[in-house]
């Protein structure tokens, strides 16, 4: 397994880490990371790409969103979850813990 697999693979690891600490279930995070591994590939294997969030929808149900600080802003308003999924900054931090 080459640098950038095993690298990717880590950062699937710290997104699920992540996702479990907010209180998402684990089948839920698995769906995340399944989405963002279809729409954002890049995301895993170099940190670039767009950024999401998690939105609380009127029947409870969480949606994977291009991040929009509007309208995360609003939700929280409303009163409703949001929950930011920046995985650029994951794998940043991931980088930096490695390379220590």
């Amino acid at each position: 397994m080459g640098q950038k697999a095993r690298l990717s693979n880590l950062v699937e690891l710290a997104a699920m880490v992540y996702w479990l600490s907010t209180g998402i279930s684990f089948d839920v995070a698995c769906f995340i990371l399944k989405q963002l591994k279809e729409q954002e590939p890049e995301l895993f294997i170099f940190g670039q790409g767009k950024r999401f969030m998690l939105l609380l929808s009127q029947d409870d149900s969480l949606s994977l969103v291009e991040f929009d600080r509007k309208r995360a802003i609003a939700s929280l308003d409303e009163g409703k979850a949001v929950i930011p999924v920046w995985l650029d900054v994951i794998y940043q931090q991931l980088v930096l813990k490695l390379t220590y």
